[in-house]
């Protein structure tokens, strides 16, 4: 009778502990998949913000506001580069709708789709899903108004993400679940439209509310349920499979809900396994007890409440969280699941791709983390961005596979180089920060430095290519330059900016006027936006004079500033911002033409023919059109071109030699005069100096200045003067100030001579006396 009454109690107890673990387990099942599909449409909500940010940030960039295509179009194609992996196109568009793509100037007009009026009000504009008039592809549309200085909106910036490739999104957080079938998710809109999903063919094709699609009134009613309450589960069976679908409003979206669709058998196998497990322990422990059963029961719904505690910290974020895989049933087998599927969001979220290292948010939190410790103890951290020049040319030169190559290359040099103690970071491109924890003296941070810059210069043997690629850094030191992280990345990027523009291979250590010369570079930028638009430039012009006779033969054209509140701004000020602009094109051609403008007019007053000498910058001398430009400006002012000589640094000449050649010749064949500036400062080749089409050759000031007491200088000098005649080319002298320099220029035979000894750069009016009083230098 004891025995009888133990496996009747045993029963009983087994009977009613498997109705309460049932329910227990599929409330758990429903929160944790709740839960977890609240997470993945947090995580979307949260990746779609991300991309309005981004795009609101393109609307703000000074590139884009100037609404200039030939600058806009090349900074949409580097930057859909970067995000062609998220975007379709991007693309801005005009105030009457005609807009441009990255890849095509007026692609069309989009003044009929709606979002475009919603924009030219001044909203921010997150679409439903539609076909891109660009690409015909189904797209979602971000646009965000481009606003001028004065708050006026001049345009649209927009990005179209791709709807197939968001599934590569929602993809990684697909749910895995046990059986044949598994579980998938996908996101429709307030309407029933799928917006994405793993069968392309659905995308705005299918509507989960329409009968015809799917067949049945129960998924009907199961859609009609999903498309008006913010969250939940229903049940529907379709293709003869019962499924749970589990669904949560996207935030950041007009509407749109992501739907988490798991087999119904694959929620009950864990359950119909456990239960099993319960009637066979059942009969086992009728000879153990109660306390065997209890031990067992305890032993059975621990687990389940530890991945319930993971699914949880997870739904709110914590992405440090992982569960239990010590057991051998189902639930260790979904808390691996779980924690593959955390290492994979918190690797995407903390990681770079291509080289393995930390990035731009693992350092803001490891840096974070840091500054409360160092400020506890006291103790000094500093900081070191290394960014890469030449790296975008190994890319285009060699494919994006060299480039990939070559990061990872330097991330291992930096890694070996700095220790296990430190960290090391990329940022975003070819940026790499080195966090040093544990250096010592700022000297030893700078002689590091050295020896980092040194070792990147190293070449690179990657696929029988010998790569070259060399950096420049900037420095901090906390608590010194900064007392958080805004302040140290801040201050270590305006210490980089002003290494790079010292050249490759050269570092700077921050300090506070950095910070004011980036910010009157700034305001220098600004005023030469205005200034290029306006045309508030002026020329001075200074001789140049025939040793052989004195007369002024030829004088070049030099370009002034001034500014009505900063006065005079000299040209190695504005010069290399407006090269870095983009605005030396218009600055250059202003040039170009006003200067053959008023060599016209002095040959309508009747003076002397000479001829104007005018540089001309790489950018300017690059552009396709450039031979078009020269062309049109003679035509347009009625000056011959052979009063005209085109100046062009040595280094512009010996970059894209043979292209070059064929242009200098084209240039040529127009009649006007070919010039080298700054000749003997650079690293040519006389045998391509031979097959240039050159009438000049000027004599870097450098030399001049030295002849009288240096007998390099003196040699480098006749050597260029004696050069150019046997080639039957002119040679003009830079610099003359002295009559010793202009005795021994004369004593070589230099042809023409340039310098204060003649005279400073002089306005129009003033080099005007010049010629009516036909001055002769002796």
């Amino acid at each position: 009778m004891i025995i009888i009454g133990v496996i009747t109690l045993t029963f009983i107890f087994i009977t009613f502990y498997s109705m309460f673990t049932k329910n227990v387990v599929v409330n758990m099942l429903y929160e944790n998949n709740l839960s977890c599909t609240e997470a993945y449409a947090n995580i979307v909500g949260y990746w779609l913000q991300e991309r309005i940010n981004e795009i609101e940030l393109y609307a703000e960039n000074t590139v884009i506001k100037t609404m200039d295509l030939e600058k806009i179009q090349p900074y949409l194609q580097r930057e859909m580069e970067k995000k062609s992996h998220i975007y379709d196109v991007l693309f801005i568009a005009e105030t009457n709708g005609t807009y441009h793509t990255n890849d095509l100037i007026h692609a069309g007009n989009l003044a009929d789709r709606y979002y475009f009026s919603e924009v030219m009000e001044g909203k921010k504009v997150f679409s439903d899903a539609l076909v891109s008039l660009a690409t015909g592809k189904y797209v979602s549309v971000i646009a965000i108004p481009i606003k001028n200085y004065e708050g006026e909106i001049i345009g649209l910036m927009g990005g179209a993400l791709d709807l197939t490739k968001l599934y590569e999104l929602i993809e990684v957080l697909k749910i895995e679940n046990r059986g044949k079938v598994e579980s998938y998710s996908y996101i429709v809109d307030k309407t029933g439209q799928i917006i994405t999903h793993p069968n392309k063919e659905y995308i705005l094709q299918g509507n989960i509310s329409m009968p015809s699609a799917w067949g049945t009134e129960e998924i009907v009613e199961a859609a009609e349920k999903i498309l008006t309450q913010e969250k939940g589960q229903v049940i529907y069976t379709y293709n003869q499979i019962k499924s749970h679908a589990y669904f949560h409003r996207i935030p950041n979206t007009n509407g749109w809900k992501i739907v988490s669709k798991i087999p119904a058998y694959s929620t009950m196998h864990p359950m119909v396994t456990l239960h099993t497990l319960l009637i066979i322990t059942g009969i086992m422990v009728v000879i153990l007890g109660v306390i065997g059963s209890l031990l067992f029961t305890n032993k059975n719904t621990k687990p389940i409440i530890d991945l319930k505690e993971a699914f949880d910290r997870a739904a709110k974020g914590d992405l440090t969280v992982r569960a239990e895989t010590k057991y051998l049933d189902e639930l260790g087998e979904a808390g691996k699941s779980f924690n593959q599927m955390m290492e994979k969001i918190s690797s995407l979220t903390y990681y770079d791709a291509v080289t393995g290292l930390p990035n731009r948010n693992y350092l803001v939190e490891e840096l974070t983390m840091k500054l409360r410790h160092k400020k506890s103890r006291k103790k000094k951290l500093s900081m070191v961005l290394f960014t890469l020049s030449k790296f975008k040319t190994i890319n285009d030169m060699y494919g994006f596979e060299i480039g990939d190559e070559v990061l990872r290359k330097v991330a291992n040099r930096i890694k070996k180089k700095v220790g296990a103690n430190n960290k090391v970071v990329r940022m975003t491109g070819d940026d790499f920060i080195v966090l040093f924890y544990e250096m010592g003296t700022k000297s030893k941070i700078v002689k590091k430095t050295e020896d980092l810059l040194e070792d990147i210069s190293k070449p690179f043997m990657i696929k029988a290519h010998s790569l070259h690629i060399y950096a420049s850094a900037g420095i901090v030191f906390y608590p010194e330059d900064g007392r958080d992280v805004d302040m140290l990345l801040k201050n270590v990027s305006a210490a980089k900016l002003r290494a790079k523009a010292k050249g490759s291979g050269y570092y700077q250590v921050y300090n506070k006027s950095i910070s004011r010369q980036l910010s009157e570079e700034m305001v220098i930028e600004k005023y030469l936006y205005d200034a290029t638009a306006n045309e508030a430039f002026a020329l001075e012009y200074q001789p140049f004079v025939d040793m052989k006779t004195g007369e002024i033969v030829e004088t070049e054209a030099l370009i002034r500033w001034y500014h009505p509140e900063k006065g005079f701004i000299p040209p190695s000020q504005f010069i290399p911002l407006a090269e870095k602009t983009g605005l030396i094109i218009p600055i250059g051609n202003w040039v170009l033409w006003e200067a053959c403008r008023q060599n016209k007019v002095w040959q309508d007053k009747g003076y002397k023919p000479i001829t104007m000498s005018i540089n001309i910058s790489a950018l300017q001398f690059a552009r396709e059109d450039f031979i078009e430009v020269v062309k049109a400006t003679l035509k347009e002012v009625g000056l011959a071109p052979q009063y005209v000589a085109l100046e062009i640094t040595e280094g512009i000449a010996m970059e894209n030699i043979e292209e070059n050649i064929v242009k200098l010749r084209q240039l040529k064949e127009l009649g006007v005069k070919i010039s080298i500036d700054d000749f003997g400062t650079g690293f040519s080749s006389l045998s391509y100096f031979a097959r240039f089409p050159i009438d000049s050759l000027k004599i870097d000031r450098s030399f001049i200045q030295n002849i009288t007491n240096s007998r390099q200088s003196q040699t480098i000098v006749a050597t260029i003067i004696s050069m150019g005649r046997a080639l039957g080319i002119e040679n003009i002298a830079e610099g003359v100030e002295t009559k010793e320099q202009l005795a021994f220029i004369k004593g070589e035979s230099c042809h023409k001579a340039q310098g204060y000894l003649f005279s400073k750069p002089i306005n129009p009016e003033d080099f005007e006396k010049l010629l009516s009083e036909n001055k002769r230098y002796e």
